[in-house]
This record gives structure tokens, C-alpha cells and sequence, in this order.
């Protein structure tokens, strides 16, 4: 490992059977834990070479006896884990190149070694949805990009040792009449390149799980950017082919969605033309409202731009930008310096944001799922907005606010109040990010975690706020700017103060940490009713009520599956 980074220090552990009770160092110095199980110690030598080729069922219970004892050494692997909830990747076993029973023989049987192997990486897939924090890292897709034979050819070993071939033991053969080759003298091998890469797709991986730099809007311009051509001057039928990067691209657009990315366009043409010829240029393959946003006009960019972020309250550096013209790139560039732009060769653009770690997600929420509806849905909000005074737009909302324990890194909303707690920025109160192991010391010692959800007349927004609580002190408040300005943090705070466990005397105390990002809720306290202690410390007697918005009601207490 210090090979590869020499500022990544590791602790290996070679091929033992149980690991000692605890790390040699601190689990929380340890970022992540890497398990690779030996194939041998699952499938032992001649097992499966020993079987008839007509004997099926043989093989079905060679199959059952190697997941149990796949299951069993992934137990005691997995025990670090278990303990701590370390962060942990588990590597699959090597596959064969090919059948070595024959090439001819059935490919998806269980005779044939290729697919035995293949099934059992599939049921250690599964086995790892038992554990917290674990993630299975495909090391064959990594292998298969540089080619099997540069890791593990077939022809020199035997397929259930299942590790990278080498020249280690050729010196055992330096007496015979005919001495042996070196086996890097007989083929190439490219073990530190594939080493490498997959080192490299780990801490893709990692910045992925702890969200860094993730990237929650994708803006795109039209003409030669989303179709080839430019629409003003053609007839859909006259554009050049969407064959190609055009078609690719749009498939890319869908899959970020998927993952909960924000689409939107800024586009210098004619809206009505636009809307007019839409459905002739792409049919059923990406719709208009696909894209949560659009901003179809002859206004500067820029300012387009500008209005896209008010509206859907997000920060320039969660959001990539792109457009075939320099010009335009680099006028949003200078107005937006933390803003990544793409521009340039397109049939770059689908390897930028389908495999980057910034785009990546560890997980679909249902909150995630549905972000495309719910922006459209604030936008309709923010219009109504416009045309009635405050008091009438927020009585008009008939606000719904939902307040549940998370009380362990198994809940099943865990993964939606981490991943808000780590990709809001805005309304944060100190700007901090949480890891899984985190998470699993501040239960364990008696913090508590209290989500809510917020549904209004618009839509139903999920869970859209966390408040960490320890010991009657609030040391964190996130809030989705989904739902800023409805005054949902009264109502939340509110509820989570008559569900503490501490004495229903004394005070409940809250901490602000000011952040580059974190403006609009650093006076949250206050709007509360909390009382300045000092800087960045507020208190607030428990007894003392908190009044209701009258918008706002609050729901009993949620299991959180909503």
C-alpha cells in the first residue's frame, strides 16, 4: 500500500484464519479495512477436479459446502467490522479464464468452473448486505479492463488458488536437466498496473461513501451540446445524426437522475421553439421534465445561472456546467470560479460524469429517487410565492412535519439523515461531516439522532432535516434548503425538545460552528427563543414553550419509513 501511496500507511494481515480481537492501532486512525478471501481456503485443492463431469449433483454440494465456508472465514474477516462498523471493501474471488473441464462444455452449469466461481462472488454479494459500512469491490471488472492473463493465466496454475501469478518459487526448479523458465519470461504481466488501478478505484470508492465534492446538479446548454446542430436554423428531421455521443450523452443525463442529480438547461433559443420540437427530436427518450429546471431565453447565462441557484437553493460547487461554446464556458466560469465546467471533445463527457467520484452515490434513497419532482414542485411553490403576501402563501401550504428517532446505523432511514447530514451545506449549524463509524461510537455513547419530514400542499419533500442531540445539547442542525423559509426548524425543534430522555428541567443547550457556507441558519437559535451563553453556544430552558407557526402541524412520532 505505501508503495502505491506513500502517504498511506497500512497494517496487512497475510492469510490468517482469525484476526486478533482488536486492530494494532486506534480503530479511529484506520479509514477502511480491505478483506480478500483466498479461493483455496473456500475451494479446496482437487475438490472440483476430483468430481465427475456427469455427477450434478456433486457439484450442487460442492457449491453449498464452499459458500458455508465462505460464509465462515467472511465471519471472522469480517469481525473488525462487526465490532467497530469499519468501513470495509470486499474483494470476489479470481474466475478462471475458461472452462478447464472444456471449452465446449455448458457455460452457465455448475460444472463448469468459470460459472462455479461466478456464483459463488454472486452469494458473497449477498452475504454482505448483512453488514453495516461493507461494500463489494468488483476487482474483476478492474482485471478484465487490462486482460485476466496479466493477473492469473490459466495455463500455469491452478484456478482455485486464486491469486496473482508470480515468479516466486521458480528457484525449486534450478536443478532439473531441463531447467524451468521464469514465468515472466513466458508472459507479460501487469500486476502493479492492475494493483494500481484498483487502488485507484477504491479511493473513488471512498471519497464517494464520505460524499466529497459531490456534484447535486448537472446545467446543460442545447444546440451542439444536447443534439448536434443548431435547432433555430434546422428542422429536427435536417439535424445532423443523434447517433452516437448525442444518444450516449442522453442515456448519461438519464442515469444521473436516477442517482438523485438535478438536471437543468440554460439555452440562448426560442422556448416555444424548443418545447415545439422537442418531442421530434428525442421521441421518448428524455423528456422535457426530465429536467427539474430550464432557463430557455436570450439572457447572459450567467444570469440564467444566477436564478437556477436561487431556485433551487444550491451552491455553485455542487454544480457541473456544459456547453459547446468556449465563450459561454468561460463567462460562466468567471462568474461561478467553483462551478466545474465541461466543454470541449463530447465523447469525453459520459466518462466525466458516469464514473467520477463526485457523481457516484453509495445509495438511491427514496428522497433521492424523487428529487427531480420535488424541485419541479418547489418551483411551482416559489412562483405561488410571488403573487400573495407571506402570511397567505404559508397558509395556503397546510404544512405537515413528521419528527422519528434514528437511533441506529440500521435504521432503515440511516441512509438518508447521513447522506443529508453530509451534503448540506447551507443550513448546517457546524458545517461537519459524520462517517459511518461515527455514527456508530455517538449512538453507543448516547447521542441521539431525531430526523422529520415535511410534506405541504406541493409535494411531499421526505426526510429533510437532522438534530443531533447529546446530552440536552443540540450539536448539530441540518435542514434541506428544499424546505428553507417554511419555517418547519420551529416546529422540528419543538417536538425534539418534548422527546428528549434528559430531565424535563434545566436548559437544552445548542452549539453554532460559523462555516464559509453555513449563513443562513447561524441565527436559527435565536429565532428560536435560545439565549447567547457565548460565542457560538446558546440555551434555552426546557419548560419555556415553544410556540407552533399556525401553518404548521405537527404529526405524531414516525417510525420513519415514509
Amino acid at each position: 500500500m505505501e508503495r502505491l501511496s506513500p502517504a498511506c500507511e497500512s497494517d496487512l494481515y497475510w492469510n490468517v484464519s482469525k484476526l486478533p480481537e482488536a486492530p494494532p492501532r486506534p480503530v479511529e486512525d484506520y479509514d477502511l479495512q480491505i478483506v480478500q478471501l483466498p479461493l483455496r481456503n473456500v475451494l479446496a485443492d482437487g475438490w472440483f477436479a476430483r468430481l465427475s463431469e456427469t455427477d450434478v449433483a456433486g457439484h450442487e454440494a460442492l457449491f453449498e459446502r464452499a459458500c458455508d465456508r465462505m460464509r465462515q472465514a467472511l465471519r471472522s474477516a469480517m469481525s473488525w467490522n462487526e465490532a467497530h462498523g469499519l468501513l470495509t471493501f470486499v474483494f470476489p474471488f479470481l474466475p478462471p479464464q475458461q472452462n478447464p473441464a472444456g471449452r465446449l462444455l455448458p457455460r452457465y452449469d455448475l460444472r463448469n468452473a468459470v460459472y462455479f466461481v461466478e456464483k459463488l462472488n454472486e452469494t458473497l454479494a449477498r452475504e454482505l448486505a448483512g453488514y453495516v459500512n461493507t461494500y463489494f469491490f468488483d476487482f474483476n471488472e478492474v482485471v478484465a479492463t487490462f486482460g485476466r492473463r496479466y493477473v492469473n493465466e490459466d495455463a500455469f496454475t491452478a484456478f482455485n488458488h486464486g491469486g496473482f501469478l508470480g515468479p516466486r518459487d521458480y528457484h525449486h526448479d534450478l536443478s532439473r536437466f531441463d531447467p524451468v523458465d521464469v514465468v515472466t519470461d513466458l508472459v507479460e504481466l501487469k500486476i502493479d498496473e492492475i494493483v494500481a488501478a484498483s487502488w485507484r478505484e477504491m479511493l473513488a470508492m471512498y471519497r464517494t461513501i464520505r460524499q466529497v465534492d459531490a456534484v447535486k446538479m448537472v446545467v446543460i446548454d442545447l444546440d451542439d451540446t444536447l443534439w448536434r446542430g443548431i435547432i433555430a436554423e434546422q428542422e429536427p428531421e435536417e439535424l445532423p445524426t443523434t447517433e452516437g455521443w448525442p444518444k450516449a450523452f442522453w442515456e448519461t443525463l438519464l442515469f444521473l437522475k436516477r442517482r438523485g442529480v438535478l438536471l437543468a438547461i440554460i439555452s440562448k433559443n426560442d422556448e416555444s421553439r424548443v418545447a415545439g420540437v422537442w418531442n421530434r427530436i428525442f421521441g421518448k427518450t428524455l423528456l422535457l421534465d426530465d429536467f427539474a429546471i430550464h432557463r430557455i431565453n436570450f439572457q447572459p447565462k450567467a444570469a440564467n445561472m444566477a436564478e437556477i441557484l436561487r431556485s433551487v437553493n444550491l451552491l455553485p460547487g455542487n454544480v457541473v456546467y456544459i456547453d459547446d461554446n468556449p465563450t459561454e464556458r468561460a463567462a460562466i466560469k468567471a462568474s461561478y470560479p467553483e462551478m466545474r465546467v465541461l466543454g470541449g471533445n463530447p465523447l469525453l463527457w459520459r466518462r466525466v460524469l458516469l464514473w467520477s467520484a463526485e457523481t457516484q452515490v453509495a445509495g438511491v434513497t427514496a428522497e433521492s429517487a424523487a428529487r427531480t419532482a420535488m424541485v419541479r414542485a418547489q418551483v411551482v411553490r416559489e412562483e405561488v410565492r410571488q403573487v400573495l403576501s407571506r402570511e397567505e402563501f404559508l397558509a395556503s401550504l397546510n404544512v405537515k412535519v413528521t419528527v422519528f428517532r434514528v437511533d441506529s446505523t440500521r435504521h432503515p432511514r440511516f441512509a438518508r439523515a447521513m447522506e443529508l447530514i453530509n451534503k448540506t451545506n447551507q443550513f448546517n449549524t457546524t458545517g461537519r461531516r459524520w462517517t459511518r463509524e461515527e455514527c456508530e461510537e455517538a449512538f453507543a455513547s448516547g447521542t441521539e439522532f431525531f430526523a422529520f419530514e415535511v410534506a405541504d400542499a406541493f409535494t411531499e419533500y421526505g426526510l429533510v432535516g437532522v438534530v443531533v442531540v447529546t446530552e440536552a445539547t443540540i450539536v448539530q442542525f441540518v435542514m434541506s434548503c428544499r424546505v428553507m423559509g417554511l419555517d418547519v426548524e420551529v416546529a422540528a425543534v419543538a417536538k425534539v425538545i418534548g422527546m428528549l430522555r434528559a430531565p424535563e428541567s434545566g436548559d437544552v443547550r445548542a452549539v453554532v460552528v460559523n462555516t464559509e457556507r453555513n449563513l443562513p441558519c447561524r441565527d436559527v437559535f435565536a429565532r428560536l427563543g435560545f439565549e447567547s451563553v457565548s460565542e457560538g453556544n446558546w440555551r434555552r430552558a426546557r419548560d419555556l414553550p415553544l410556540s407552533l407557526p399556525p401553518h404548521v402541524t405537527l404529526v405524531g412520532e414516525s417510525v420513519g419509513l415514509g
